[in-house]
């Protein structure tokens, strides 16, 4: 039979060396049948084991010393009475140990109240709040769409609702739009957290106040400014202009009051557009970012005199006058637009005027 090996932690060494005290006492007390060694009585008899093997059986064993934990002890006697005893009380210290450790936690119930606790801080510490600043302005254009741009951090269960602050209209809760006027809606970027109320078609009576609130306990409320203007073309110079014969004409445009950069620009000679009129002499270079336009002829001719207008796509167009001059005098034309205007004007021929109706009725009659 191989000897059974006893390995505990260095934790159970005292209790290692109570049962191996244990086990000396009732080993050093059997014999080798499994018996109590006892002294054999006589009485004048003889008895049935001879004194030699008696005193053989008798003999007192060396002292052994109490293994350790890397040790193996002897092999266990015949009798297994004492030995059962033994074992029986090593495992019940075992299991006062085992009873002592640390049970192992659960990975889904660690994993379930980890969610709990997440979401329970984020119901008290991350409350909505808005990332758009209060107050501030946004300039739209008319005849094209305009974005309001809200951004809402930490929303949860809440809801983003637009109400227009001029007369309390409820425009849109969420992404639903609550307006009959269809030009309204409500636009979200789930990424950003932006919640944009999309205006098409501005007109100049949608400019005011606009609030975005969100349904918090209280409510939590910014307000934004719409400012609607009208992009307007702008020819540099006077109205109407005067060229010598064969001389350079340069126009230059501008779109005024427009948060958009136009899709084009396009110039128009009287009802002509002339754009792409090279072999015309006229070469136009537009800068669309910039919101600029500019037209060059370098020999301006007879047949490039009139109207020129400068039409943005999302602005009002620009018109000038161009007169081509033969060895004319600019000035003495000037002179005499000059005083045919003023004739037009002088109060005195707007007398004279009924007083001659009232002649030539007179002698008629």
């Amino acid at each position: 039979m191989k000897p059974f090996a006893v390995s505990t932690r260095s934790s159970m060494l005292l209790l290692l060396l109570l049962v191996a005290g244990t086990f000396r006492q009732a080993v050093c007390s059997q014999n080798g049948d499994g018996q109590k060694n006892t002294v054999p009585k006589t009485d004048g008899k003889q008895t049935d084991k001879q004194p030699q093997q008696a005193a053989a059986t008798t003999v007192a064993r060396p002292f052994v010393a109490p293994p350790t934990p890397s040790q193996q002890l002897p092999p266990p006697p015949r009798n297994s009475t004492n030995v059962t005893a033994v074992v029986g009380l090593a495992a019940a210290a075992a299991g006062a140990v085992a009873q002592t450790a640390p049970t192992p936690l659960d990975p889904s119930n660690v994993t379930h109240s980890s969610a709990l606790d997440d979401a329970q801080l984020q119901r008290t510490l991350l409350k909505p709040k808005f990332l758009t600043e209060n107050s501030s302005t946004v300039v739209a254009q008319t005849g094209v769409a305009s974005r309001i741009s809200c951004l809402v951090a930490n929303l949860g269960d809440c809801v983003v609702s637009w109400i227009r602050r001029r007369d309390y209209r409820l425009l849109t809760v969420g992404l639903s739009t609550y307006t009959e006027d269809l030009r309204f809606q409500s636009l979200h970027h789930v990424q950003t957290g932006d919640w944009t109320l999309q205006i098409k078609y501005v007109q100049l009576r949608d400019a005011g106040l606009y609030e975005c609130q969100i349904s918090s306990h209280p409510p939590k409320s910014i307000f934004i400014n719409l400012k609607v203007v009208e992009a307007q073309a702008e020819i540099a110079g006077a109205s109407e202009k005067y060229l010598m014969l064969n001389s350079p004409l340069h126009l230059e445009c501008v779109v005024r009051q427009s948060p958009v950069d136009p899709v084009y620009i396009f110039w128009y000679h009287d009802s002509r557009m002339i754009n792409y009129d090279i072999d015309r002499g006229v070469n136009v270079t537009s800068n669309l970012p910039n919101k600029h336009s500019a037209l060059y002829i370098e020999r301006a001719s007879r047949a490039h005199s009139g109207n020129y207008t400068c039409a943005p796509s999302n602005a009002f167009p620009a018109n000038t006058v161009i007169h081509i001059l033969n060895g004319e005098n600019p000035a003495a034309m000037q002179h005499g637009h000059g005083r045919s205007l003023n004739m037009l004007s002088c109060p005195s021929i707007w007398i004279l005027i009924p007083s001659l109706v009232m002649f030539i009725n007179f002698n008629t009659n």
